[in-house]
């Protein structure tokens, strides 16, 4: 009998403790909610100290503080570091401190143009040429005319050949590094001089000197004219 009495009062218990649990479910749910949207509490102690919880102290008051949303800024990807172009100058310097061997050098004649015709009222022709870059240790060229070096070298992006004759001519440039060695040829082009008949330019070519006359063998008189 008392067997019966304790199962029935059971099953009369069950639906009590059925509802309970979902209130209890649901605080823990709210207490999440809480400890999730970042709260923290606020005590201040008998000597003034202010001190930071994240639950509320039971013993003592406290002031609930709701802190807001973290700003986080986004990390921008890194950029490229800008380049400068050097000038053949401050590439000469780099390469010196870098002990690097120096490249090829472009080398060409940028006047006169190929097939220029040089009229007879011009004096003065001249040689110019551009190189990129610019050898270590200084550099000079010499012309090279119709096959043969012409005289005289120049330190400089330009050479004379005023002294040129009259005619078709054919010129190239050579390159020469600090020590006399070429490193460089140009391209070959051909010109054409137009003087007048019988005049000679201001600088004429070197000639080549004329022959003694033979000497006259002694006690034979000088031949007269009409003789």
């Amino acid at each position: 009998m008392k067997i019966r009495i304790a199962m029935l009062a059971l099953l009369l218990a069950s639906p009590l403790m059925a509802d309970e649990a979902p209130e209890k479910g649901s605080s823990e749910g709210k207490d999440n909610e809480q400890s999730s949207s970042r709260v923290v509490y606020k005590t201040v102690t008998p000597d003034g100290r202010i001190v930071f919880s994240d639950t509320p102290p039971p013993d003592k008051k406290s002031e609930k503080v709701v802190i807001g949303p973290t700003n986080v800024q986004p990390i921008a990807p890194p950029q490229p570091m800008p380049t400068r172009k050097l000038s053949p100058r401050d590439r000469d310097k780099r390469e010196r401190r870098s002990g690097g061997e120096q490249g090829p050098i472009n080398f060409a004649i940028v006047s006169p143009a190929n097939d220029a015709t040089i009229p007879p009222g011009q004096r003065f022709i001249v040689l110019q040429v551009a190189l990129d870059p610019v050898p270590r240790g200084g550099y000079e060229f010499f012309a090279v005319i119709d096959g043969q070096r012409w005289g005289g070298t120049s330190s400089s992006s330009s050479l004379d050949i005023s002294a040129l004759e009259r005619g078709t001519h054919t010129v190239q440039a050579v390159l020469l590094d600090a020590g006399g060695q070429a490193i460089a040829q140009s391209q070959t082009i051909q010109i054409h001089v137009k003087r007048p008949g019988g005049q000679v330019p201001d600088f004429p070519a070197q000639q080549a000197p004329r022959a003694p006359k033979a000497p006259q063998a002694p006690g034979y008189p000088r031949a007269r004219p009409g003789n």
